[in-house]
């Protein structure tokens, strides 16, 4: 599937406006209709995990490809180029608490580097990180402060959370000093199931930016989800989600449950964060429908959040606005 021309004309608008504030509007690189929104899914044999992680060669060549789609760019380097710029500082964002079977695999994370790297990123200024050193470590990632930043808020002073107390509609909390250091968010959640709050992907990995994130898990985690994801220091930083979906935890989430984890070889790409975890949903329906499980509301936990995120116009939750592109 191709982007057409208008679609193309009105990115390259948004775009070039966007470079001159140092800052891209999340999920507003249009499809084809008014606030539309673009989602690829990227799925291949090559994606699949092996020993816990995918090839880095592999989650490269699909990520550049899925990101040309998005932008329509003709090439990789002109995509990066469009999304970020050099000087910005990027804070890569991950899942890492089921450990190494279902963690943001490094394959996947050091391709993003890489593309950062290409638009002109410096290695210093790209942060890789989780709640926890430990966390990280368990993953499989080397803790460093040296070239490339890995390492977990609680590796900094204080416990590496900021003394201020941040207010966004329903939620009062205290951000990780990472968040509030790097000019850009990347989200690198993985697509699982979530016992509470029906699906945890790229909007509810940002509780691990919070130092309080168990006083919001109830009513399914709505609308605390969507109010977080609202604070400016998310809202206006993230700008791209790339979601791992190498292998999808379809029940009994978020800890990694063999019995309902399946190897799907894919990934999803998305600047609108609500339509790229809306997708997500959908997939885990999906996939539970093909195990005879019960749907997620059914079972009283639908992700309802998703839809007080598009209230909040954080992005699209209708599938009628949302332009899927399979490669």
């Amino acid at each position: 599937m191709k982007i057409k021309r208008r679609a193309f004309t009105k990115t390259l608008m948004v775009t070039t406006v966007g470079a001159a504030t140092g800052l891209l509007s999340v999920g507003r690189l249009p499809g084809d209709g008014p606030d539309e929104s673009v989602v690829v899914l990227a799925r291949s044999r090559g994606l699949i995990r092996v020993e816990h992680d995918i090839q880095r060669e592999n989650a490269g060549r699909v990520l550049n490809e899925a990101l040309k789609r998005i932008t329509g760019q003709s090439s990789a380097a002109r995509a990066w180029k469009q999304l970020f710029s050099p000087g910005e500082r990027v804070g890569i964002k991950l899942s890492c608490l089921p450990g190494k079977p279902m963690s943001s695999s490094p394959g996947l994370v050091m391709s993003i580097v890489e593309g950062l790297i290409s638009a002109g990123i410096k290695p210093e200024n790209i942060f890789i990180w989780e709640r926890t050193d430990r966390e990280l470590e368990q993953a499989g990632y080397k803790i460093s402060r040296k070239g490339i930043n890995v390492f977990g808020t609680d590796h900094l002073s204080n416990g590496g959370y900021s003394d201020r107390i941040e207010i966004s509609r329903s939620v009062g909390t205290c951000f990780s000093r990472i968040v509030e250091s790097v000019d850009v968010l990347i989200s690198v959640p993985v697509l699982k199931d979530h016992d509470i709050a029906g699906v945890s992907i790229g909007l509810k990995n940002f509780y691990g930016a919070i130092h309080n994130p168990n006083k919001f898990h109830t009513r399914n985690c709505d609308p605390y989800v969507a109010d977080l994801c609202a604070h400016p220091l998310i809202k206006n930083k993230l700008r791209l989600t790339v979601c791992d979906a190498s292998r999808v935890q379809v029940h009994n989430g978020p800890a990694f449950y063999p019995k309902y984890a399946r190897d799907y070889g894919g990934i999803l790409v998305s600047t609108d964060p609500v339509a790229l975890d809306f997708t997500g949903w959908q997939i885990i329906e999906k996939e539970r429908k093909a195990l005879k499980l019960k749907t997620l509301k059914a079972l009283g936990r639908e992700p309802r959040y998703l839809f007080s995120a598009m209230k909040l116009k954080l992005g699209q939750a209708r599938e009628s606005h949302i332009k899927l592109i399979e490669i």
